[in-house]
């Protein structure tokens, strides 16, 4: 799984070095949903309950690791945003949004995913000794 993470990463970087301004929200917005499933199994896979991990979502997994306390508040309603925007994946969203990304929106996502990821990695807990 890290190594699919690596390059949705790296084409969420070469989209943006592109102006591909979408499609690098999509991967990031990838990306986190992939990270968050894998932080939830790793850490407390009876999280999910009876939820299939191939079918859910990625506005449950912040929900998830928000309750869990795995990601601040101001992370989790961000990374709701970016969830959103990781919709425009539909045509048809984007159309009825009436919006398009831009570079700024895409921006924004990135401090959004690394926020959220620094908020999993200061609530990892510690290792046994």
């Amino acid at each position: 799984m890290a190594a699919l993470l690596q390059r949705r990463l790296d084409e969420a970087r070469t989209c943006y070095a592109n102006g591909a301004h979408v499609a690098a929200i999509i991967m990031l917005g990838s990306l986190l949903e992939g990270v968050l499933l894998t932080v939830i199994e790793e850490r407390d896979a009876s999280l999910l309950s009876n939820k299939d991990p191939n079918f859910i979502g990625l506005k449950a997994l912040i929900d998830i690791c928000h309750q869990a306390g795995w990601i601040d508040v101001d992370m989790e309603r961000f990374s709701q945003a970016v969830c959103k925007y990781r919709n425009f994946v539909h045509p048809r969203r984007e159309f009825r949004e009436a919006h398009t990304p831009d570079r700024d929106t895409l921006t924004v996502s990135w401090y959004v995913v690394n926020g959220a990821l620094n908020d999993l990695a200061a609530s990892q807990p510690e290792a046994d000794a």
